[in-house]
Parts: C-alpha cells; sequence; structure tokens
C-alpha cells in the first residue's frame, strides 16, 4: 500500500454503475502508475479491481468513455480480463473497474526474458504456441474495430502449461482512429510512434505484437545487433536512431549493418536458424517493409498459419537438446536441417506425416491433432484424431491408430489399400499415403525407427 490518500483500504464499500452491485475491497494485488488492483467480493464472487489515482482521472479526459463502451461492446475473447463494470466509491474524486481475476497459473511475459535462475525456460512447441494464442486474440480484437496502442510484456500473461494467454489493462482499448491515450511502451513501439509521426492503431499494434513474437522466440528484440552492442550510453537520442529514425533488423537480408556480432549473439542465430523458412519469412517482412510501410504489416491470419504449421514440426537434437523446426525441401523427398543448427551434430529426424508441405512429426506415445485431419478444426489444439504406438512384437515398427469415428483409406507400398476402421492402426511406413476424410497425408520414413516402448492391444491389418 503507497499511503497516497485515494488508497481503498481492506474492507471499503463500494458500488457498480451498471449493475448497482455491492462490493467491499479484500485486499491489494499491485500498484503503477495508473493506480491499485485489488482482490474484491462481490455477492461472494471474488473479481479484481483496478481503482485509479485522481489525477489519472483528471488528465485522461476519455477514460470514463473508453471503459463504458468496451464494458457494452464486451470482450472479444474470453482470453481478455476485459472490464466487467464501473465502480465508485463514495465520497471520492476517483472510480475504477471491475474485471475478472487472473488464475494464477498464468505467468508473467517478462519471466522470458529474466535472468536465470528467474528465466521461464519455456519449450520452443510452447513458445510458438503462445505466439498462435496471441495472434488469434489480437485478430479478434481487430475486427471489431479496435486497437489496444500498447502491446508489451507487461499485460499479456501466459500459461507454460498449455501456451494459452490472458490480456489484461484493457483500458488501453480504444476504436481505432480515435486520439489515443498512450503512446506505448519503450522497444514496442512503432518508428512511427516513435518519431511521433503517428498515434497508436491497429497497423501499429501489428507492430508490436511481431516484436512481441521475436522476444517470445528468441528472448531478445529484432533491432538489437552490431549497432545496439556498441553503443556505450543508451540515452533517448540512441533510442531514437535506433528504434524510430534508422532501425535496421538484425536478420535483415540485404542490410547487415545491424547483423550479429560473433561471440555475442550465437545463440540468437540459432534459435533463428531453427524456425520454419516461412515464419522467417514473415519476420523478415515485418522488419524491413514493414519498419517504413505501415500497410505492409503482417496481419494476424498470416502469423497465426505459419505458427500452427510450425508446432508440430519440431525435433530436439539427440546430442544437445536444442529443438529445432523440420520443412521439406525442393522436390519433397527430404527434410532439412540435416544438421543441427546449434551443435552441428547430424540431425536424427522421426518418421514425418506430410500434409502438402506441412510436417507433423511422428514419434511413439506422440498424437495426431485432429485439426490436421479436418479443416473445420484448424484451431482446435486440444483434440486428437489418431496416436502413434509400437507394434508389441516388433518394437521397430510403429503405427497410427485412428481415435476418430470414420474409418480411413490407406494405401501401402507392400499391401495396397487398406481400411482404417476407428480403432484400428495403419503402419507407418514410407510411402505410405492415408486418406483421412477431408485430408489426405503421406508418410516419410526419413530415418530408421529407434526401438520404442511396447504398447499393448495392437490391431492392424
Amino acid at each position: 500500500m503507497t499511503g497516497r490518500a485515494e488508497d481503498l483500504p481492506p474492507g471499503t464499500s463500494f458500488l457498480t454503475v451498471r449493475g448497482r452491485r455491492h462490493g467491499r475491497v479484500m485486499e491489494l494485488l499491485g500498484a503503477g502508475g495508473q493506480g491499485a488492483v485489488y482482490t474484491v467480493d462481490i455477492d461472494g464472487s471474488r473479481f479484481a479491481l483496478k481503482w485509479y489515482h485522481d489525477s489519472i482521472v483528471k488528465v485522461d479526459k476519455t477514460l470514463r468513455a473508453r471503459l463504458s463502451r468496451a464494458i457494452g461492446v464486451g470482450p472479444p475473447t474470453d482470453r481478455f480480463l476485459w472490464p466487467i463494470d464501473l465502480v465508485e466509491v463514495a465520497n471520492s474524486g476517483s472510480f475504477g473497474y471491475v474485471m475478472p481475476l487472473r488464475q494464477s497459473e498464468y505467468a508473467g511475459m517478462r519471466g522470458l526474458i529474466a535472468r536465470p535462475p528467474n528465466r521461464l525456460e519455456l519449450p520452443l512447441a510452447k513458445r510458438v504456441m503462445v505466439c498462435h494464442s496471441v495472434a488469434h486474440n489480437f485478430l479478434e480484437l481487430h475486427a471489431r474495430g479496435f486497437c489496444y496502442q500498447d502491446i508489451n510484456f507487461g499485460n499479456i500473461f501466459l500459461n507454460p502449461n498449455s501456451g494459452d494467454v490472458v490480456i489484461c489493462d484493457n483500458d488501453n482499448v480504444d476504436v481505432d482512429g480515435m486520439d489515443a491515450s498512450v503512446f506505448g511502451t519503450r522497444k514496442f513501439m512503432a518508428p512511427e510512434v516513435v518519431m511521433r509521426r503517428a498515434l497508436p492503431s491497429t497497423k501499429t499494434d501489428l507492430f508490436s505484437m511481431a516484436v512481441l513474437f521475436f522476444y517470445i522466440l528468441h528472448g531478445w528484440h529484432p533491432l538489437d545487433g552490431r549497432r545496439e552492442a556498441e553503443i556505450q550510453i543508451m540515452d533517448s537520442s540512441a533510442e531514437v536512431h535506433l528504434y524510430g529514425s534508422h532501425p535496421v533488423f538484425l536478420f535483415d537480408p540485404t542490410d547487415p549493418a545491424n547483423g550479429p556480432v560473433q561471440g555475442f549473439h550465437e545463440p540468437i542465430v540459432a534459435r533463428w536458424n531453427s524456425l520454419t523458412p516461412a515464419l522467417r519469412t514473415l519476420l523478415v517482412r515485418s522488419f524491413t517493409i514493414g519498419l517504413r510501410q505501415p500497410g505492409e504489416r503482417i496481419l494476424e491470419p498470416e502469423w497465426r498459419g505459419a505458427f500452427a504449421r510450425m508446432v508440430d514440426a519440431i525435433i530436439p537434437c539427440r546430442a544437445c537438446g536444442f529443438e529445432q523446426s523440420l520443412h521439406l525441401e525442393a522436390g519433397g523427398q527430404s527434410l532439412a536441417p540435416h544438421a543441427c543448427v546449434a551443435c552441428g551434430a547430424p540431425l536424427v529426424k522421426p518418421p514425418v506425416l506430410l500434409f502438402g508441405r506441412d510436417v507433423v512429426t511422428l514419434a511413439p506415445g506422440g498424437r495426431i491433432a485432429l485439426r490436421h485431419l479436418d479443416p473445420d478444426r484448424s484451431l482446435d489444439f486440444t483434440s486428437h484424431g489418431g496416436v502413434i504406438e509400437a507394434h508389441p512384437e516388433r518394437p521397430n515398427i510403429w503405427g497410427l491408430r485412428n481415435l476418430t469415428n470414420t474409418a480411413w483409406r490407406a494405401t501401402l507400398p507392400d499391401a495396397g489399400a487398406v481400411t482404417v476402421e476407428p480403432g484400428r492402426a495403419v503402419r507407418i511406413m514410407h510411402g505410405a499415403v492415408i486418406d483421412f476424410g477431408r485430408r489426405t497425408g503421406r508418410l516419410l520414413a526419413v530415418a530408421a525407427a529407434p526401438a520404442a516402448p511396447r504398447q499393448p492391444q495392437w490391431q492392424t491389418r
């Protein structure tokens, strides 16, 4: 508690404006420049209350109107901790709003760039899922005609187990094109905002989101390369030069002026090389042409598609454990990379299932997401259509068991056409083609399958 006159002591009673419901302040969760956040009780249920400092209410003349508009419209998705109702306290010159409480399993994104031992170590697939979730939720926000204005590490929290996110501080949200209430956060602002040539908008949100993606994947800022490393004192003029007037991407393919420094940026380079070519292409577009042409920035559906295709193509190096994604080379018969992008050891690759050029890696115990088999389930990351099992008598032979309610039609190189009824399995072998009904996959066995744990109840033709 800061002791300011406008703070709310525990037990303070309040009334919601629209619902006319009585509530009571429980405890302080945190405080900042705009105000304080409390746990509150309303009719026996717990919520969070953001209460503004008097000075903020006096300066931000559109704050109450923005919040009232947001409350009337409702949240774009359930991942936004959206304002539910305004709150007033008797004899106070300020106000606040109630929103859902953030669940305890969600961690701050700043943990991804924290120093050990406080760093949040997240597998690459989970990082990709976090990016996918961010892209999906901001797509829904922007589709409603709103811009967020201040996308940064501080207002998005992630679930390390699921890769899902929750988005806080939604009092920044306003109709796209309205006068902005904030400019943004250092190092996340688009160059035109840094130079004060534009106000935050949906287009600047797209830039901030791309910066966030690069941070999530690399733990690093996309414009911090050789030039940033050579700066002795990072003052305001240096920041304007790097992020506003003369920004250059760390991996700009045509301008090496701000490229990686040998002996310093190797981990960033390895992670960059671990991404799929499609995702690297989007990042290059974001931080080359997208730096100076806001209308050419990457839209959320493109990001979402690239992340969805990458999440199931990731494998670890058996020598060093570094995770990297596989992609189909020209000709469609081999997968890259052939050596670990971190340690250089030969990369042992598992069999894969190809849907066009999309790669799904296969390993015993792994599952095939239903979204790969049914285009109508493209956003479903929790349902599964198949599971990979080892043969109980010959563990070097793997099979894909049908977990759906419909039969598959498989064509095997040594057995011709077979029907794979629900509950049964088909051998994973090079050159096999499986018609799943809505999509067709091709099996590519790029390496001998290692021995796997025995599985019961093997059934196949």
